[in-house]
Parts: C-alpha cells; sequence; structure tokens
C-alpha cells in the first residue's frame, strides 16, 4: 500500500485518507489510486455537504462521481462555532487560515463529527458500469481530495456545511462579543440620523484621571445621558477631535509586553497571495510563502532593535528575551539570522 502522505502534506489530509482507509475498503482504495496519482482526476468542485467530480476512465467521455456527506445543522454548528471562539487559540489559527491540531474535540464535545464516522455517512454515486462502491473512479476522487483539503483546509467545513466567509464571520463576532459584552457594534441609528454633541471641557477633565477616558455628556434624539461604553464608542465617532484631547504623557506611561504571536505571519495568512502574483506564468506559491515570512522576520526584528535598543532600556534585550538581531522576532519567533531575499 502506497503511503498515504501522497496524497496529504498537513495532519488534516492525512486523517481525511486515514479515517476512510479504516472503512474496510483497503483493495477498492487501491484501485483509485493509481487513477489519483496519474492524474485522472479531471475535476473536483467542493460545495456544502457535495463533492462533483469528472474522473477520466477507460471511456473517451470521462465520467461523473459525487460524493455526499450529511453537513451539521445550523444549531450544530452553532454550538461548535461558539466553542472554537471560546479558545482564543482556535480561532487566532482559524482566522490565519491554520487548522488546529485538536479541532476534532470540538466537534466530538458537542456530538457530531468533522470526518465521516463510518462508511455510512458517505453517498456516492458514479456514472461508470462498476457495481462496486467505492469504485476507483469514486475512490480516485477521495484521494485527490486530500490533496485538496491540504491547499485549503476550510473545504473540509465547507463539506460539513459551512464556508470559509461564514465560518470566519461567525467567529469574528463570537470573539467580539465575548471580549466587549457590554457594547452594541452594531452601527447606531442616532448616530446616523444625527451627530451626538459632545462637551469637550468635560472630555478634557475626564482625560486627566486615571484612565485618560472620556466621560462628557452625550445628548441627541432625545436620549439622554449616557456613561456606558456604547456612549463612549459613540464618543470615538461623533468627535475625533475630542478623543485625542488627553494627556499623551498617560499613553506613554503604559505598559507594553512584545511576545511571539500565536500564529507567525498571521496578517499574511490571512490575506494570501496577491492577485497579481498568482496571474504571474513563474509564479510559485510557496516560494513567495517563504520569502514573505522572511520579510517578516527581517521587519521584526529592526523594529524590536529600534524599539528597545534606540528606545534607551540600556539592556540590548528584545521584548521577546533575545538580543535585537538574533533568533528571538517578534513574529516568527525563531530566524535564521539570514537577511531576507528579493523575489
Amino acid at each position: 500500500m502506497a503511503r498515504s502522505g501522497e496524497f496529504g502534506k498537513n495532519w488534516w489530509a492525512r486523517r481525511w485518507i486515514s479515517v476512510l482507509e479504516s472503512f474496510g475498503w483497503s483493495n477498492r482504495l487501491q484501485r483509485g489510486r493509481s487513477y489519483a496519482r496519474y492524474g485522472n482526476v479531471l475535476e473536483v468542485v467542493v460545495a456544502p455537504g457535495e463533492v462533483r467530480a469528472k474522473v477520466q476512465g477507460s471511456r473517451a467521455r470521462p465520467y461523473r462521481v459525487t460524493i455526499r456527506v450529511k453537513p451539521l445543522d445550523d444549531a450544530e454548528w452553532e454550538k461548535v462555532t461558539s466553542a472554537m471562539a471560546e479558545q482564543a487559540v482556535f480561532a487566532a489559527r482559524l482566522l490565519a487560515g491554520e487548522m488546529p491540531e485538536n479541532i476534532e474535540e470540538v466537534f466530538t464535545r458537542n456530538r457530531v463529527s468533522l470526518f465521516p464516522s463510518s462508511g455510512r455517512d458517505i453517498v456516492t454515486t458514479c456514472s461508470c458500469p462498476d457495481w462496486a462502491n467505492p469504485c476507483k473512479h469514486v475512490a480516485a476522487v477521495y484521494y485527490v481530495l486530500g490533496q485538496e483539503f491540504d491547499r485549503d483546509p476550510f473545504l473540509l467545513f465547507l463539506l460539513r456545511g459551512r464556508s470559509r466567509d461564514g465560518l470566519m464571520a461567525a467567529l469574528r463576532a463570537k470573539r467580539m462579543q465575548a471580549e466587549c459584552p457590554g457594547v452594541d457594534r452594531r452601527p447606531s441609528p442616532r448616530r446616523a440620523a444625527a451627530p451626538a454633541k459632545h462637551d469637550c471641557a468635560a472630555s478634557r477633565q475626564g482625560a486627566e484621571g486615571v484612565g485618560g477616558g472620556c466621560t462628557g455628556t452625550w445628548s441627541g434624539a432625545g436620549n439622554g445621558a449616557r456613561d456606558d461604553g456604547q456612549a463612549v464608542l459613540e464618543a470615538v465617532f461623533a468627535s475625533t477631535e475630542a478623543f485625542w484631547a488627553g494627556d499623551v504623557r498617560k499613553v506613554e506611561a503604559l505598559p507594553v509586553s512584545v511576545s511571539p504571536p500565536v500564529v507567525p505571519g498571521a496578517i499574511a495568512k490571512r490575506l494570501g497571495v496577491p492577485r497579481p502574483w498568482r496571474s504571474s506564468r513563474d509564479f510559485d506559491e510557496g516560494r513567495f510563502a517563504v520569502v514573505l515570512a522572511d520579510y517578516y522576520k527581517t521587519v521584526s526584528r529592526e523594529a524590536l532593535s529600534l524599539a528597545y535598543d534606540g528606545g534607551g532600556n540600556g539592556t540590548g534585550m528584545t521584548g521577546c528575551g533575545e538580543r535585537a538581531g538574533g533568533d528571538g522576532n517578534a513574529d516568527a519567533g525563531g530566524d535564521t539570522g539570514e537577511p531576507a531575499r528579493g523575489v
């Protein structure tokens, strides 16, 4: 038997292959593995709960394959996304396009499964005359799906009924709700109808306090005075001039801590490859990621050196506990010491 790593580099793709092989389909899957290896799978489209594919067989016209997996319903996804959002590491990795290694536990705790639990969870069809299930054409698609999941782990969620955008929006909303439970992030009707009036003198007086916050009275549309989190948020939108009228020394005295992020280069991973690069004939996505990560490391080192060495802490140490220019950079948590290379 060929190694499943041929069709899966990352753990979630290997897990997909190992789950299928655990269903006792080894002989049937082996027939399709060579089809997948030699490029007989011409097209694969993943949709919520369904995969559609075209596989070139012995006949001139490709066979049509469908693979259906029951998607989770809205209530089940609500439980799963709530559990994901409770763990900052999960949210950070997913928002950066990475799959946390113990994400299956989140599904299991909520009595659902990310991967099929048995062969009965999968319904397949193929236009070929072979009655075996899975036939070699379906088996080939199974293996190619491992490669597709390697490329985009969010296809696994899509197969279970949730698109990448839908999952990300739910996670962001739940994380925001958890971090700021008293603040309504929706646009304020009062703010949209008429700008609130702001007592700048009161704001400046409040800015001298310990928090340096704005404690002025806000009025508009007959709502009267408010001093809750929503009023502070409205202050920012209503009068940016007053917002910046605080004591700068208070801000400069705030303690700053620098440490490696949970996910190195998270913003770059979330944004993906710039569109102009994708259109280049010689474009190498893997090479782009390596070069960009190298630039991130270099910029992080320089920023830490400027902030800590130039800022006068007198130690020559970065916020990560390493000397500036060494291995402790803020972005990647490690570095080769080589300068950034051009593309």
